[in-house]
C-alpha cells in the first residue's frame, strides 16, 4: 500500500512539473531529489524516535527528546520542499 501511495505521489509531482516548468529534465531531477531527501528525513526521524523511546527520566526530559526529533523532522521536510521549489518552481 505504501509503495502505491508513493508511486501516485511521484506521478502527480512529475505531471505537475511538466505543466509548470519548461525544463522537464531539471524538474524531473528535482522530483527525485525531493524523494531522496524525504527518505533521508524519514529515516533520520525513525532513528531519532528509537533513541527517544529509550530515554529515561522525568516527563520533561522525555518530552524534550521527542520535541527535538519532531523539530528535526519539520526542518528537514521544509528543506526538502524548499529545494524542490527552487529547482522546479512549484508552489
Amino acid at each position: 500500500m505504501r509503495s502505491f501511495v508513493v508511486s501516485i505521489c511521484f506521478l502527480f509531482l512529475l505531471v505537475h512539473c511538466t505543466k509548470t516548468n519548461p525544463s522537464y529534465e531539471a524538474c524531473e531531477r528535482a522530483d527525485l531529489d525531493y524523494l531522496v531527501c524525504s527518505l533521508v528525513v524519514y529515516q533520520s526521524y525513525s532513528y531519532c524516535s528509537e533513541l527517544t523511546s529509550s530515554v529515561t527520566g522525568t516527563a520533561e526530559v522525555k518530552a524534550a527528546a521527542k520535541f527535538r526529533c519532531d523539530a528535526e523532522r519539520l526542518v528537514g521536510s521544509y528543506l526538502c520542499e524548499d529545494i524542490k521549489k527552487k529547482t522546479c518552481g512549484t508552489k
